[in-house]
């Protein structure tokens, strides 16, 4: 009769291996969710303690608070200094101050900006150089392969569900080998225990063919000799019968 419980086959049972891991991955994405929200909850704690901070720094006169916007449309030429710019220009107008002085001071404020361009430049040829690397470090297809293989141990070494499907897959493998192993091995010694067999029915039919064949030459043997002693009766017989009928006539002369 077959055993077992007939709920195991069942697509609803919560034993079967393949609702065990729904289950499972469900968990996992509550522990991820939850995580996810603890760590929002860290950052806007943290962010709210820092605007308590800077209230604080407010309150005690540490450090002003500005909320203007002024700073976003301001000029390339202003800013803290925008008075004292204004003060200069006013100077050249007026003529107090040579004009080639402003020329010479806008040449070399062009210069630093130039070189400052080509600074950036570099520094952007290098970084686009190095994205380029790093672009093609990711479509890389060996690496790819590497990376898929790594995940896919990754995802089974941490589902354990699966991991002990494997190693109950590779015992029934190791069992099957066996039995295998031994049926061959069964298989080839019943094959030579017949191939002896056979060698001794045939060594015993050769060993009685053998006594047999000795046997009639012994019969043989035998006939031959009792031939000859028949022969030398019958002589000898004859031999005393002429000699008796011999005898008889002498005595009649």
């Amino acid at each position: 009769m077959g055993g077992g419980d007939l709920n195991l086959k069942k697509s609803w049972h919560p034993a079967t291996l393949k609702n065990q891991e729904r289950v499972w991955k469900e968990e996992r994405k509550h522990a991820e969710e939850q995580h996810k929200i603890e760590q929002m909850k860290k950052e806007l704690m943290e962010e709210r303690q820092l605007q308590e901070l800077q209230r604080l720094q407010e309150e005690s006169g540490q450090r002003k608070r500005s909320d203007r916007l002024d700073w976003m449309y301001a000029a390339p030429n202003q800013g803290a200094g925008g008075g004292g710019n204004a003060d200069e220009m006013e100077e050249y107008l007026l003529g107090k101050k040579s004009v080639d002085n402003l020329i010479r001071d806008k040449n070399s404020k062009e210069t630093v900006a130039s070189s400052a361009a080509e600074r950036f430049a570099i520094s952007n040829a290098n970084a686009n150089n190095e994205r380029d690397i790093q672009s093609k470090i990711r479509e890389d297809p060996l690496l790819m392969i590497k990376k898929r293989e790594q995940q896919s141990l990754r995802a089974i070494v941490d589902n354990p569900l699966k991991l002990k499907e494997l190693r109950k897959e590779k015992k029934d493998k190791k069992k099957k080998k066996k039995k295998h192993e031994h049926e061959h091995s069964s298989h080839r010694s019943s094959r030579h225990h017949d191939e002896d067999r056979k060698r001794r029915s045939r060594d015993y039919d050769d060993d009685r063919g053998s006594r047999h064949h000795r046997r009639h030459d012994e019969d043989e043997e035998e006939n031959r000799k009792r031939r000859r002693r028949d022969r030398s009766e019958e002589r000898y017989e004859d031999r005393r019968r002429r000699r008796d009928s011999d005898d008889r006539r002498h005595r009649v002369r």
